[in-house]
């Protein structure tokens, strides 16, 4: 009887010791438990399949919208409790309409610097949801050509009340472009850091970022005269996105009148504020 128990247990563990290592096989060995580097971000969701959960955040209040969304992602084991290190995920956001679908703007998925388990990419959404149309974005974690784990949400993106933080145009040269501020978030009295990206559209799933065009700025106070201001920098394509410097010179509403340039300096889109035009058709809005 004796003899018979302990084979029971000795099988017993062998089985489980079994099923761990076949859950884990694929996995790159390197994992972290102790840090929680989320510490901070918004949660706006979490999706298991299978052994694994993926953690979605953002910095702000948590909602996606229309425009620039920057978002973190963590992914963790559900079976040892570990967050991954190292892992190889990507993401595809697919827009379902009654008709017809698309695609949007997004980046890869980085390692956020200096951090273990945290990764962060961006979406640049080109509508916002409604009863008809809803966004459906996919999430891979790949070990070499071995899909370890895929989740597909449908979450909300919203066209926030406020100010225009982005644009979508038909340029001279008949390609439809996408405008989206990054920064300044916070803005500020003085000179702020003004970044931006650019895409064009190749096809309705596809979107190429534009690296040599030039984005001209005129700000301007519509409640104050339309007054200027002095000393703005144009926006150029530097690192990965545009950046230039705008300068405020006091709190209230601003209007960005943008001019883009493509790298002939033909204008592709916007206009130049004069006497007989009062803005741009293609512009950012900035209160604070």
């Amino acid at each position: 009887m004796k003899s018979n128990i302990l084979y029971v247990k000795y099988t017993f563990l062998a089985i489980l010791t079994f099923s761990l290592l076949l859950a884990c096989k694929k996995e790159p060995v390197k994992v972290t438990t102790s840090v929680n580097e989320a510490a901070g971000l918004h949660r706006i969701d979490s999706l298991t399949k299978g052994n694994y959960t993926f953690y979605i955040y953002k910095k702000d209040t948590g909602k996606l919208v229309l425009g620039y969304n920057e978002v973190y992602l963590q992914l963790k084991n559900n079976v040892t409790g570990s967050f991954i290190e190292d892992a190889s995920l990507s993401w595809k956001p697919l827009m379902h309409m009654a008709t017809m679908s698309h695609s949007c703007p997004s980046s890869t998925i980085q390692k956020v610097a200096n951090t273990k388990t945290l990764y962060v990419g961006y979406f640049i959404f080109i509508m916002s949801s409604d009863n008809m149309s809803y966004w459906e974005i996919t999430y891979n974690y790949i070990n070499g050509t071995d899909t370890l784990a895929k989740v597909t949400n449908r979450p909300l993106v919203i066209n926030p009340v406020g100010r225009a933080r982005y644009n979508s145009f038909k340029g001279s040269d008949s390609s439809n472009y996408f405008l989206a501020l990054v920064n300044p978030t916070a803005p500020k009295v003085g000179a702020n850091v003004i970044t931006a990206y650019l895409y064009k559209e190749v096809d309705l799933f596809t979107f190429t970022p534009v690296t040599n065009y030039t984005i001209k700025i005129d700000p301007r106070m519509p409640d104050m005269g339309n007054m200027t201001s002095v000393n703005n920098i144009d926006l150029t394509y530097n690192s990965g996105i545009y950046a230039g410097t705008l300068n405020l010179n006091m709190t209230g509403y601003w209007k960005i009148n943008l001019v883009v340039l493509n790298a002939s300096n033909a204008v592709i889109a916007g206009q130049a504020v004069t006497e007989t035009t009062d803005a741009s058709s293609v512009y950012f809005e900035i209160e604070f």
